[in-house]
């Protein structure tokens, strides 16, 4: 009887050696190292095939990333930090200690595919079926581990994670290129809120706690962007982080001057940002619902 190609390779001996030297055999990221090529087999084969150039083994390497930062709460960023430097992660996935870095983008991407690839999400909906009942997702009866409930938390910490970063990026270029013009502008709790030793949480635990920072980042920003453009200053308006401040702006709200109080003129995008509503080809208000 032929055997099944393994998706990941052996377990490669610098990782296992350090793995190891610091997590005990009950760590879950360990166990499951030793069982993923087990799991991953039973998977729908049709979702892990591309027209791109991504083997199955790495289309199947980002879908385990994306669950991974589901059970911990990781935003895009904060997840590419974690799989640098955690060896238990890279144990999970068969990577050796000296593997190159992910990218935002290539897990933004990948969640965008789940959204609009019907097999590619069978294939996702399989896999998080496969870990909760390996134990690594917690699922209940009222909260089951669902590929909508998934990308959306993801794509909403990624989402405010990105605003927030936007925020600090165009205040320290602006606080460089015109501090005086800056301090005239600044709202008194930019101080706090976009303090680098304040971290503002990204991830949406309470849906009104989220909803109500996202709504003042943007607010801030349209603020920011207004006094700009009123300047009528070149050296600050044509700044990089400025026109990306622009198009984040864009990106993840809904701008309408026909409402008449200027705090419900900005509103947070629901459910994805305006890319992966357009990839989808769905209205935002059903999209995910």
């Amino acid at each position: 009887m032929p055997t099944r190609t393994l998706i990941f390779p052996p377990i490669p001996q610098d990782t296992a050696t350090a793995a190891g030297a610091l997590f005990g055999t009950g760590n879950i990221y360990l166990r499951l190292g030793e069982h993923v090529n087990a799991i991953v087999s039973t998977l729908p084969q049709t979702g892990l095939d591309s027209t791109d150039k991504k083997s199955r083994a790495t289309r199947c390497m980002y879908a385990m990333l994306t669950a991974f930062q589901f059970a911990e709460e990781l935003p895009d960023r904060q997840a590419v930090e974690a799989f640098r430097n955690r060896v238990d992660l890279k144990y999970a996935l068969h990577l050796p200690l000296n593997y190159p870095s992910f990218t935002p983008q290539a897990l933004c991407e990948t969640r965008r595919l789940f959204l609009t690839n019907p097999p590619s999400q069978e294939m996702f909906q399989a896999l998080l079926d496969r870990l909760a009942a390996f134990g690594l997702l917690k699922e209940s009866e009222a909260h089951p581990v669902e590929t909508n409930r998934v990308l959306e938390a993801i794509c909403t910490g990624s989402r405010l994670e990105n605003i927030v970063e936007a925020m600090y990026q165009v205040l320290e270029a602006l606080a460089a290129a015109n501090p005086d013009w800056l301090r005239q502008v600044t709202l008194p709790l930019w101080y706090e809120r976009y303090s680098r030793r304040t971290r503002i949480m990204c991830w949406p635990n309470s849906h009104g706690y989220w909803k109500a920072i996202a709504l003042n980042i943007g607010m801030d920003m349209h603020y920011l962007l207004g006094k700009v453009q009123q300047s009528g200053l070149s050296a600050i308006s044509e700044l990089e982080e400025v026109q990306n401040l622009g198009r984040i702006l864009e990106e993840h709200f809904i701008f309408s001057m026909d409402k008449p109080n200027y705090a419900n003129r900005v509103q947070w995008r629901p459910a994805c940002c305006a890319s992966c509503s357009r990839a989808a080809g769905a209205t935002e208000e059903v999209l995910w619902r």
